[in-house]
């Protein structure tokens, strides 16, 4: 199934009545004969259109959380990455192997604050203004990791930054 987010291309599906279905980039070439060039589609591609997998072997972190709702209950999991070549931004996909996030939060000017360390959930917040995203990470290890790569890319200090200092 390719949903809207994913893809706007559609062909017809011989087992489905020749009636015109979503379908991948792949399968749209395969399908219709019309072969799309990569630097085009990359032109034109939006801001969320970044493939996780593409993005996660180039990334300062990448890894499984869980993004919880306002109230603190549990939330949508899903596959999070700091991509190197955009490090002042989360991109947040519903798994590793989406063509497109379903949403982005630039972390620049945000505060990142530990939620009652020591708790056997590894909570820990991204903060700015009204703005609360809650997230929980499946371990103290991870948790660390995330809110150390959040608070830098927050204060606008990017991987290349870093080796020059």
């Amino acid at each position: 199934v390719v949903c809207a987010r994913c893809s706007a291309y559609r062909a017809e599906l011989q087992y489905d009545g020749n009636r015109l279905n979503r379908v991948c980039q792949e399968c749209y070439s395969f399908l219709t004969g019309h072969v799309l060039l990569q630097d085009q589609e990359r032109k034109h591609r939006g801001i969320l259109e970044k493939e996780a997998a593409e993005v996660s072997g180039r990334s300062l972190l990448c890894s499984s959380l869980q993004l919880l709702d306002k109230n603190g209950k549990v939330g949508t999991r899903g596959w999070f990455v700091i991509p190197q070549d955009d490090p002042l931004v989360l991109y947040i996909y519903a798994a590793p192997q989406d063509v497109r996030a379903h949403t982005s939060i630039p972390l620049l000017g945000y505060q990142v604050r530990d939620v009652a360390p020591g708790d056997s959930r590894h909570l820990f917040q991204l903060v700015q203004s009204r703005q609360l995203y809650t997230f929980l990470a499946d371990s103290e290890e991870l948790k660390q990791r995330w809110m150390k790569a959040m608070a830098r890319a927050a204060a606008g200090i990017t991987h290349q930054q870093e080796e020059e200092e």
